[in-house]
């Protein structure tokens, strides 16, 4: 009996986008699950806070007021939520057995937040890791950069080979 081939979850993210991909019939499809965006990871950091920073005296110049600096990066923070509400998709999809295997592709330090936010059932289903942004990337393009990584079953035609 032949072994059937792996059913391939491709996830191409960043800190405010994420798109799920699958192999079809030497071609990149969308996986069904609904690609995930956050809007509010591209606001300005004085959107994402509640209100300015506060102030605060300076003994050496005779009680002068200087800004105080925010604690947290707040870019950092959102886009650490919106990698928390991708693993949490990633898990929900593992539960419901919708792949058997995963490639994440991501700038290394979302990566690097995935990682850490998957539950251990997901990370042992994780086969490729590819560092880099190919969020932008039409279908078309994100096939060329990915063959190498899916190997066979996703053979450039001879047209884009010729280029």
């Amino acid at each position: 009996m032949a072994k059937r081939p792996a059913n391939t979850l491709i996830v191409v993210a960043d800190g405010s986008r994420a798109r799920f991909l699958r192999v079809e019939a030497d071609k990149l499809v969308s996986a069904g699950l609904s690609d995930l965006v956050s809007p509010r990871s591209r606001l300005r950091a004085r959107a994402l806070a509640s209100d300015s920073p506060g102030r605060g005296f300076s003994s050496a110049r005779g009680g002068a007021r200087h800004a105080l600096e925010p604690q947290e990066d707040y870019h950092q923070l959102e886009k650490h939520r919106f990698m928390a509400i991708v693993a949490a998709t990633l898990g929900a999809a593992n539960a419901n057995r919708e792949f058997d295997e995963l490639i994440l592709v991501a700038p290394r330090r979302s990566l690097g937040e995935l990682r850490e936010l998957l539950s251990a059932a997901v990370r042992r289903r994780v086969r490729e890791e590819v560092p880099k942004d190919l969020t932008n990337e039409p279908v078309t393009r994100l096939r060329q950069r990915l063959a190498p990584v899916l190997g066979p079953r996703l053979a450039a035609p001879e047209r884009l080979r010729a280029r």
